[in-house]
């Protein structure tokens, strides 16, 4: 076993002909770390090699890096295949819940634009917002309120006179100075609102009085939050929410999502998902993966959007509430795995992940204070926008451009293997032409040993950084260890013609 040690120096030969891995190289020079997050500290790599060598380099840790400001984008959101796309082309939705925007918007204005501001320079491209809450005594004092009504406890709550300026302000001020664009979820705390009219007439007034003009800036309309315990109970429920659906569908062509309703009519089941959404008038479906940290030392969370992602005969789907900090049922504060759960789920084919945190739901504590949030900024310039399109493959494939393996044994995960020290959770990917991603996850302390199945050349960066840990050139057959990193990483990379093969 030849044991070869990084050096801090740049190998650019390994990347020639390749301008858009060198662009990516090059940014890491001008982005260093997040300042929530500690650099990883370079490792040593064995090669394995049934051959030649593998040319090994790594870039040392750079300063921290300046905060990230928006991105100017334009044109109504559509869906181009799995990724979202406006007239910048294809993009990666990141998403942040911020369910009292609006009620910040009409009682604490200061407020609200510290929080859009902060969340734009942290590269979140959109917000997801309630239209109505305040049935649940929990919202007492957040009341969102279209209409007059009384909470679950008989207090009197009065209709905001001026509800549908508010919403139309606070859509103009996330977009028009800070870049982000909104999620309606029209129907939350829907019990305030019983009446199947009045709930017509509510999305009625919501396109009629908000979204002409606007329709740039809502990246999607969805109907309602976890309809069956917030006012859709039972088959009539689901039987409203399709035809609510329908009715916005027909009459707007921003995107529309229904609801996840994934505790009906069976707990975590992909009934709830086909009940809901097949053979509907949605253009894409919003879900709420688990949030059981047993499994998988805590990976279990991140990877269950992969039976959704690319599912036959269904639409996108966007993971819309993840665990997170301060999220109910489990929470996760854990940037790496926070990152990852995003990067996972794009490259799951999911064109959208929304951030949910305490933060947003009531707003008690402040988004500065949130674990990770600071730490997705790396992942939006290392993955490519349009990755939902790219053919995914689940790292055990003939098209996974690696071998993995775990305590020696191939094509393994570690918890398939519980006594190895190495390996991973997960090594999925995606592959376009002769370009490649891989997202490996969970790697434990010893490293993750690959092997190339095909001449390839490629970078490994750390996630919540965007610090380049290693880059390599290999020929078929041939060995290598990453580094753990801190403990996922974003491989990038190319799969060369036969006659660069030869060439080499």
């Amino acid at each position: 076993m030849v044991i070869l040690f990084f050096r801090s120096a740049w190998v650019n030969n390994a990347f020639r002909g390749i301008p858009a891995m060198k662009s990516w190289i090059a940014m890491t020079i001008l982005v260093a770390s997040a300042m929530c997050c500690s650099s990883a500290v370079a490792q040593q790599a064995d090669v394995l090699s049934s051959g030649a060598k593998a040319d090994l380099t790594e870039r040392p840790a750079g300063t921290d890096r300046p905060e990230q400001t928006h991105v100017v984008r334009s044109g109504r959101v559509r869906l181009e295949g799995h990724s979202l796309a406006d007239d910048r082309g294809c993009f990666l939705g990141l998403g942040v819940s911020h369910f009292t925007s609006l009620w910040r918007c009409k009682f604490d204005r200061p407020r609200l634009e510290a929080d859009l501001e902060f969340l734009s320079k942290q590269g979140f491209n959109y917000y997801r917002m309630f239209s109505m809450v305040g049935y649940h005594p929990s919202w007492s004092g957040r009341e969102i309120s279209p209409v007059s009504f009384a909470n679950q406890d008989g207090k009197r709550v009065e209709a905001w006179p001026d509800y549908w300026q508010q919403l139309r302000e606070l859509i103009d001020l996330a977009f028009d100075r800070y870049g982000m664009r909104t999620e309606i979820t029209v129907f939350a705390d829907a019990q305030l609102m019983p009446d199947k009219r009045e709930r017509l007439d509510h999305m009625r007034k919501l396109l009629a009085e908000v979204v002409p003009g606007r329709e740039h800036k809502i990246i999607m309309i969805e109907v309602a939050n976890e309809a069956w315990q917030n006012g859709f109970p039972g088959d009539e429920g689901v039987a409203d929410l399709r035809e609510f659906a329908a009715f916005l569908s027909g009459k707007t062509d921003i995107l529309v999502a229904i609801s996840s309703n994934h505790d009906w009519p069976e707990l975590r089941s992909l009934l709830g998902f086909e009940q809901i959404y097949k053979d509907s008038s949605a253009d894409i479906a919003t879900w709420h993966f688990s949030r059981d940290r047993r499994i998988d030392e805590g990976w279990g969370p991140v990877v269950d959007c992969w039976p959704y992602g690319d599912r036959p005969g269904f639409l996108p789907v966007s993971s819309n509430e993840p665990i997170g900090p301060g999220s109910s049922v489990n929470v996760e504060t854990e940037p790496i795995r926070l990152v990852m759960a995003a990067a996972f789920a794009y490259s799951a084919k999911l064109p959208m992940y929304v951030f949910h945190c305490g933060a947003g739901t009531y707003g008690k504590t402040r988004f500065e204070d949130m674990p990770g949030i600071k730490c997705f900024g790396p992942i939006l310039r290392l993955l490519p926008g349009d990755l939902a399109n790219w053919e995914r493959n689940d790292g055990k494939e003939p098209r996974a451009p690696f071998t993995v393996f775990a305590g020696d044994e191939p094509d393994r995960y570690w918890p398939e293997l519980k006594s190895a020290t190495d390996g991973c959770v997960r090594n999925t990917g995606n592959r376009k032409g002769d370009r490649f991603v891989c997202v490996p996850i969970g790697i434990r302390a010893g490293g993750l040993q690959v092997q190339a199945r095909t001449a390839l050349r490629f970078s490994a960066h750390d996630p919540l950084t965007g610090e380049m840990l290693t880059s390599a050139t290999m020929r078929s057959g041939e060995r290598l260890i990453l580094p753990s990193g801190p403990g996922a990483l974003i491989v990038s990379g190319q799969i060369p013609s036969k006659t660069e093969e030869t060439k080499q």
